[in-house]
Parts: C-alpha cells; structure tokens; sequence
C-alpha cells in the first residue's frame, strides 16, 4: 500500500509542471468560450497519458529529478506562453529538453518535450510547422546531448545543432511556405546555439540547487586523479583494483536494466574509500600476511568491516563527493549481516548473548536501482576474488552470481529499490557478460621443446 502512495505521489509531482504550465496558458487565451474548452479538453487528455506512462514505466523518478523537471518545465512553458506575439524560433522551448536530457535521461526528456509543443501549440495557436519543426529537433537534440559526456565535444555540439537547426527550418519554409528568409534561417541557428550555451552555463546552478547530476560532473569523479583514488591506490591496493572490478560490473549491470550506468560506475568505484581507516582488517590488502582479526574478538572484527560504510561516507562529504555517489557509499550493504563474524562468536559457546544487531551494517537499504546493482557487484566480485585459480572458472562464478541474488533478495536488502524480479537475471547474465572477458577460454600452446 506505502508503494501505491508513492506511485501516486511520484506521478502527481511528474505532471504538476504541465498543470502549472497550463493555468498560466489559461489565463493567457483570449479565444471564445467553446475554444478554451476544446483546448483544455485536450490538455487533459495529454495529461491523462503522460501521468500514466509515469505511473505505470517512471517508478525510478526520484523526487529531487521530479522537482527539477517541474521547475524546468514551468520556467520554460511560462516564457513561451508570454512571448507568443513574437516568432516561435524566440521560443526557449530547447532549454527544457536538453537539461533533462543531460540530467535524467532522453526518453524522459522527449516525453516531456512532446506533451510541452504541444500544450504551447494549442495556447499560443501555434500549427503544423511549429510541432513538426520543435518534434524533430526535439529528437535530435535530447539524444545529441544525452550523449554528449565530454567537455572538449560541447562547441563541436553546439555548431552541429545549430547547423541542423538552420536546415531543418530551411526545408520546411520551402515545403510549406515557399518562402526563403536569411534572418529566420540565422534565428533558428542562434537558438538552439544560445539555448546550449546556456544549458552547459546554468548547469552547476542545477545540481547545487536540486542535488543532480550529470554525466560531465560525474566523469570529473570517475576520474583516478582524484584524490581519493590516489590514496585508495598508494594505502589499500587491492582495495583499488577490487573498486576497479565492481565499477565494470556496476555499470554494465545498470545498463542492462536502463539504469544510470555512469552514476553506478561512478559510485562503485568510490563505494569502498572508507577502507583507508584500516585497510590491513580487509582479505584483498593482505597480500597473504598475517590477519590481524585472528588477534580480536569477533564483536570488534564486525565493527571495523562494518565502520568502513560511516567513516565512508564521512570522507566523500569532506571531499565534497556528490550526494547521490555518498547515498550508494551509505547504501551499498544495506542492512546485510556480516556473516563470517557473526558465526564465529556464535561458536565461541562462553554463555554469551552476542545479538544479530551488533552484526548487521547500519543501512538505509538501496533506494535505487544504482545502489542495489553495487551492492550485487561488490558481493559478486568480494567473492569470485575469493577464489583459488583452478576454482575461478565461469561455471562457478554464474552459480555465485545467483546465490548472493537470491541471498539478497530473501534478506529484504532489495525491497527498498526499484529494481524488478525479473531484472535481476538480466542483471546477472551482464555480470557474466563482464567474466566472459576476463576468464573465456584460452588455447592451450605446446611448450617449447
């Protein structure tokens, strides 16, 4: 019941920019009394299928990317309404689609795109060339942004949008009106330039207000000259090249699933940083030395595995790590208790009440799809590291890709997120996909004689 609410919740707040957008539009008509009814009859029909296509396909919208969506669109949707005496090529209506595109993903961007043309068309009486001309360059540009994840590619971006821009407005100025105009050609250019310059400009003005990110923030802390990443690589070794592994998987396991791949690399790669407080307590920095949990309890052995999740997210805050990679560092164990520690002081028989709670990692559990494919990856991988050589073949590692699923999955750790039953094999077979490299078949050569 609690999810049906969010559901609901999530798929009011997903329509409230076209609300707000349409009240202002209202107010703005000067047509006869049947037009305005005619107009908001389908207004509502336009919200009817939007709001369901949230509720029933967009369960992952978190609430801070619903928020900016809203603002986004009733700032972009309010000018045009106010400026509709002019050409529509004034019209920022680019704006929208490339932020969204940038932050959240394409899909999402053109749905709200295509319902944004076309409550304007109707409000400002607007007609065929206006939709055909913002739908296709919608497209075009929602993608072109989308994928756009380096900053030296922006100009090259900007000139090749706008080069289009010009062509597109050109065919269609000779196809339906027969009339070629220098100026309009250069305005449609200066648009979609201008609305890209001050998308890539308002950016860091987005994610400071909303907490969002996007795809160039978070190739800035993928990168390994951060700082973090240097010490993890100097203090805890095969802590790196463990993150190194989950971050592979993690972002091959969202992509499969539709998932912010970028942010799951993203966040596996910094899920472990709280290691540096120990890092000799952890099996991949010992290098087969002497372990020192053989020297302590069991009850202190859990507390240093399970403080590397606080003392974790305490270093990517004083980092200033981005809040939705600090929410996977916090997330990325959920709730899991740490089995191994919590057996052995079962076994020590000294008459002592040693409760589970004490053994358990302090949560919240994944919230999202990127948390809960790191929490996957970094068990998978935890484990298949685990491994002697003759045992790490691909037979093994596929059956522990499924236990620790389905060990998860009955722990309750995946509950929280909005991952589907049906997507966890589809999860799987991309964490096989990523092994399938690293352990296929090789051929055997002869030795030399």
């Amino acid at each position: 019941m609690k999810a049906r609410y969010s559901r609901i919740l999530r798929t009011v707040l997903a329509i409230m920019p076209i609300l707000f957008m349409c009240i202002g539009g209202y107010f703005s008509l000067t047509s006869e009394p049947s037009r305005k009814i005619t107009i908001l009859l389908t207004v509502v029909l336009i919200i009817v299928i939007l709001g369901g296509y949230v509720y029933l396909h967009r369960k992952q919208l978190a609430f801070n990317h619903l928020m900016f969506i809203t603002m986004v669109i009733s700032i972009v949707g309010l000018i045009s309404f106010y400026i509709r005496d002019s050409s529509y090529l004034y019209m920022p209506l680019l704006i929208a689609v490339m932020l969204i595109a940038m932050i959240i993903d394409a899909q999402i961007a053109l749905l709200m795109h295509f319902a944004l043309i076309a409550i304007v068309a109707l409000f400002v009486g607007q007609g065929t060339v206006f939709l055909i001309y913002y739908g296709i360059l919608g497209v075009v540009t929602a993608y072109t942004v989308s994928y756009s994840k380096e900053r030296n590619k922006m100009l090259l971006i900007v000139a090749s949008l706008a080069l289009f821009s010009g062509v597109l407005h050109t065919l269609l100025a000779y196809t339906i009106y027969d009339v070629f105009k220098v100026s309009e050609i250069l305005l449609a250019m200066a648009n979609s330039a201008l609305s890209l310059i001050i998308v890539i400009g308002s950016l860091p003005l987005w994610e400071s207000i909303f907490q969002v990110m996007t795809p160039l923030k978070l190739l800035e802390f993928a990168n390994s000259d951060n700082k973090l990443m240097q010490r993890l690589l100097v203090e805890a070794p095969g802590t790196y090249h463990h993150v190194q592994m989950v971050g592979n998987l993690a972002e091959q396991g969202t992509k499969s699933v539709g998932g912010n791949s970028l942010l799951a690399k993203t966040g596996a790669v910094f899920h472990d940083v709280g290691k540096l407080k120990e890092p000799l307590y952890f099996i991949e920095n010992q290098n087969g030395g002497p372990n020192p949990h053989d020297e302590i309890a069991a009850e202190d052995s859990a507390r240093i595995i399970i403080e590397h999740v606080t003392y974790g997210v305490k270093l990517a805050q004083e980092h200033k790590i981005p809040t939705a990679i600090v929410d996977i560092i916090r997330q990325h164990h959920g709730t899991s208790l740490v089995i191994y520690f919590y057996h052995k002081a079962q076994n020590y028989n000294d008459g002592v009440d040693y409760p589970e709670e004490k053994f358990r990692y302090q949560g919240p559990k994944p919230q999202t799809k990127e948390a809960a494919i790191v929490m996957l990856a970094d068990c998978v991988e935890a484990f298949v590291r685990s491994l002697s050589e003759q045992d790490r073949n691909l037979e093994k590692i596929r059956w522990i890709i499924g236990e620790i699923t389905r060990q998860k999955f009955e722990d309750g750790q995946l509950d929280e997120c909005p991952l589907q039953v049906a997507e966890l094999r589809i999860i799987g077979e991309a964490f096989m996909q990523v092994y399938n490299g690293l352990y296929h078949e090789r051929i055997a050569y002869p030795e030399k004689g």
